[in-house]
């Protein structure tokens, strides 16, 4: 009976170990979270912060920042819906507006290197996936 009490034990903490490593999300799931956050703020010191410590270096040109407010008070900031992990490094999400309620896709990819570092992050409209703009043959 010893025996089963111990092995039942060893079995436990294992299964918590495995729980507690798959709730650690993965460093692009961070980072897309980092985003939000920020973005959600919709304040310029918090989103250009962000900037500066996880995003492109472009990301910090004085049109962008405008741009990702001007997008955050339109929106209302988002909610996610989705969120697929391709890989540890790369997450694709769907993510809803909270003013007007457009479901977007959101796009976040780290570098390897520095994975609190975002490499690419887009935001795409539903819509226009589903309906791309196609130019002639010519």
């Amino acid at each position: 009976m010893q025996i089963h009490r111990m092995i039942g034990c060893v079995l436990l903490s294992l299964s918590g170990a495995i729980a507690g490593a798959a709730e650690t999300p993965s460093p692009a799931r961070v980072q897309l979270d980092g985003f939000l956050a920020a973005f959600n703020s919709g304040d310029r010191a918090t989103i250009t912060a962000f900037g500066k410590n996880h995003a492109p270096p472009d990301f910090l040109r004085p049109a962008i920042v405008d741009q990702t407010l001007e997008m955050s008070l339109i929106s209302g900031g988002y909610d996610v819906l989705e969120v697929f992990e391709t890989d540890a490094l790369s997450v694709r999400s769907w993510i809803r507006a909270r003013a007007t309620k457009n479901v977007v896709e959101l796009t976040v990819a780290v570098d390897p290197a520095n994975p609190e570092r975002i490499t690419v992050i887009t935001l795409n409209d539903r819509e226009a996936q589903a309906n791309p703009i196609t130019t002639p043959e010519k």
